[in-house]
């Protein structure tokens, strides 16, 4: 009976150590679990904000064929938000853009157009004005330049719809780039009396009062 009886106690201490043993290892497991959960919340975090740092958001306008706002790798760069754009326009000057820059967030890339191809295409609309045109587009006029005192029969009447640029500097006050703006003006719409030169950026009513002697309309 006394065998019996130890036998039986031990087994009932194996079982309790048991027992005491599985509820130490389940608490364990609880403790850990917000730990746990707390560094999976931290590297998800840092992988979320690690994904928003590889894209910027850059605006690219100029010459280019489709300007507008892109989202774009934050390795990239100028060229290749270039690239996105469509690529450049004909009269692109990408000499004065530094293609190899890399691009940051909220930049704004502009591409500049050349200069030599708009002078260019003024120069063929010139021409293509003045093509046709055998008789001279100027005429001495009588008279006395009023507000100067010069003799005006060195000034002469000119034909503001077919003159060339120099032809124009030949008007009082008329400079060369006046004469190249009222060229540009003329070539997008002819004048139909004298008043349209107030469509000329740099010709007002006061101008346009000493100058009316002395154009005609063609």
């Amino acid at each position: 009976m006394q065998a019996k009886a130890k036998k039986l106690i031990f087994i009932a201490v194996l079982l309790t150590g048991c027992i005491i043993t599985s509820l130490i290892s389940t608490n364990d497991k609880e403790k850990a679990l917000p730990g746990g959960s707390s560094l999976q919340s931290a590297q998800g975090a840092v992988t979320s904000k690690a994904a928003q740092a590889k894209t910027v958001r850059v605006q690219v306008s100029g010459a280019v064929l489709e300007p507008g706002i892109y989202d774009l790798p934050a390795s990239c760069r100028v060229e290749e938000a270039i690239a996105a754009a469509g690529g450049l326009t004909e009269n692109a000057d990408s000499e004065r853009v530094n293609l190899v820059r890399k691009v940051r967030d909220g930049m704004q890339i502009r591409v500049p157009a050349q200069k030599d191809a708009r002078t260019s295409r003024t120069q063929r609309k010139n021409a293509q004005a003045t093509a046709g045109y055998s008789a001279s587009s100027t005429k001495k006029v009588g008279g006395t330049k009023a507000g100067s005192g010069r003799n005006s029969s060195m000034m002469q009447i000119v034909r503001i719809n077919s003159a060339s640029a120099g032809e124009l500097q030949q008007l009082p006050g008329i400079g060369p780039a006046l004469a190249q703006r009222i060229v540009e003006t003329r070539n997008s719409g002819r004048f139909t009396s004298a008043d349209d030169l107030l469509r000329v950026p740099g010709i007002g009513k006061a101008k346009l009062a000493k100058l009316r002697a002395y154009v005609e309309i063609d």
